[in-house]
């Protein structure tokens, strides 16, 4: 099963397979240290986000235990038709480095009425997606290979999905916030707050984190290409871990026109996990 002939296959079908932009590769893109945050309304919505901060910190360092749904949304229009992505994933993970969650995209065009690409796998990791565990019904029709395969993510496409990064990120820099109000999610009452960036503020936060990024941005217009970007957060009352994060994104050049819409949602702080996540007992290197 690890033999050269058989070993770059399955990893280019594994890599392949997670080429649809999951948690990790979509939210570092969108949410990476979006601007935040400063209050109305009676409520100091900074006051909000130092307390968020520190709560998901101390939960992280704890060794607690989370579960997450992410949906994702893409739609990009032109004179030729309408092609829609959607993304689905669903996990648990256990701090530091446990992770598994079941994903699914379907693809649709108006170009092809009635037709629905579809992808869906299995993802585990035990190390902080340094290596992972990937299984689909594709990846083993493809590969001949049933079960689970095991290899390393190439530099730059680790699927991990980075929870504490994404929301020290998210929350790293605290102003122009509006405070909503008080909802409730799932049965917690919550704080909303919301706010608005450029492209062109996204662009520099993503060229401080990685200045090789430079030369792929040379001649782009981060506005006209990202259009406006609203980013919505609920923060629970009693814990201050955030329950909900969603992003939009819309932006038209010409005659195409692109829009997204990130969803997720996080639950189950300070439960056990109902199962272990530990490496299957069976599988296949994929290197």
């Amino acid at each position: 099963m690890t033999t050269a002939a058989r070993s770059a296959p399955r990893r280019a079908q594994a890599e392949r397979l997670h080429g649809g932009r999951i948690l990790v590769g979509v939210l570092a893109c969108l949410l990476a240290g979006l601007p935040l945050l400063a209050g109305c309304g009676g409520e100091d919505a900074s006051a909000w986000i130092r307390r968020c901060r520190e709560a998901v910190s101390d939960y992280v360092e704890g060794g607690g235990y989370l579960g997450f749904e992410q949906r994702t949304e893409l739609e990009l229009s032109s004179s030729e038709g309408t092609v829609k992505q959607a993304v689905e994933a669903e996990g648990e993970m256990v701090f530091p480095l446990k992770q598994r969650y079941e994903y699914r995209e379907t693809f649709t065009s108006s170009r092809k009425p009635g037709e629905q690409q579809e992808n869906s796998f299995s993802y585990l990791t035990v190390d902080g997606g340094r290596t992972a565990y990937v299984m689909g019904e594709n990846l083993s029709a493809q590969l001949g290979v049933p079960g689970w395969i095991h290899y390393t993510p190439p530099e730059g496409q680790n699927r991990y999905f980075d929870y504490p990064g994404l929301m020290e990120r998210l929350l790293s820099l605290g102003e122009g916030a509006a405070w909503i109000g008080w909802e409730e999610v799932e049965g917690v009452s919550c704080a909303h707050l919301s706010y608005a960036i450029s492209g062109h503020e996204l662009m520099e936060l993503r060229l401080q984190e990685n200045p090789a990024l430079e030369e792929q941005y040379q001649g782009l217009d981060p506005d006209e290409v990202l259009g406006e970007i609203a980013v919505e957060v609920w923060i629970a009352k009693g814990d201050a871990l955030p329950r909900k994060v969603t992003v939009a994104q819309s932006s038209s050049q010409g005659e195409m026109g692109a829009s997204s819409r990130i969803a997720m949602a996080f639950r189950a702080y300070g439960e056990e996990p109902p199962m272990p996540i530990e490496a299957p007992a069976f599988f296949a290197e994929a290197d």
